[in-house]
């Protein structure tokens, strides 16, 4: 078992190499088995749950859609093995998609909620909330 160290450490890492914009941070930070939850934000109504491979296929989607994206951790709370993340997340529009435009730039605050086994992630849960104002062009 690690400890809750170690797996804020492989959370941590896995948020750099998200930033590194690639999809390279799904296959390294999460286990074979792992499964993936989003739940309801504006566009996608029902939300997205799926293994690691639906969510290397979102992740390589958004990419696409935002590909300057980037994560800042606001705040991290690691216990056994589970870990919390509040972070920032931004994008600018690089193709029209659901009421925005290119070029306009979106922000989320997202709270994470992370179950770790062996230094992967087995289980992320993801709550994600739009920041008001922020889908304005530049």
């Amino acid at each position: 078992m690690l400890t809750f160290q170690q797996n804020e450490n492989a959370i941590r890492r896995c948020v750099d190499l998200f930033n590194k914009r690639t999809v390279e941070w799904v296959d390294t930070c999460f286990a074979e088995n792992a499964e993936w939850i989003e739940l309801p934000i504006p566009g996608i109504s029902r939300g997205r749950q799926g293994d690691r491979a639906f969510l290397r296929e979102t992740a390589e989607h958004i990419l696409g859609l935002y590909p300057d994206r980037q994560m800042s951790i606001r705040n991290l709370v690691a216990q056994g093995e589970q870990v919390v993340l509040e972070l920032d997340w931004c994008g600018t529009v690089a193709a029209a998609v659901g009421g925005l435009n290119v070029g306009d730039r979106i922000r989320f605050r997202v709270a994470s909620f992370f179950t770790l086994v062996d230094g992967l992630i087995v289980r992320q849960t993801d709550y994600c909330i739009p920041i008001p104002n922020e889908a304005a062009r530049h």
